[in-house]
């Protein structure tokens, strides 16, 4: 389920105010661009899909969601 915070305009822009100054700063870094794994060699994409494949990464998701009840719902 995605959420989406909607806050008002007032405290919006007292947000985005303080993101533009930390950013100037140096505190607050830009968030991702591009497509994940866009940047990955031909090598590490097919590893991955093999280990999709295999079903070794499922399982691996599925143990850590069991040991973190947090990292379930994400």
């Amino acid at each position: 389920m995605a959420t989406r915070m909607n806050l008002n305009p007032e405290l919006q822009r007292v947000v985005e105010r303080a993101r533009t100054e930390a950013r100037q700063r140096g505190e607050l870094l830009d968030g991702p661009s591009g497509i994940a794994g866009e940047d990955l060699s031909p090598e590490a994409k097919a590893a991955l899909a093999q280990w999709v494949a295999s079903g070794d990464y499922d399982r691996i998701v599925a143990e850590i969601a069991a040991n973190d009840p947090d990292v379930a719902t994400q």
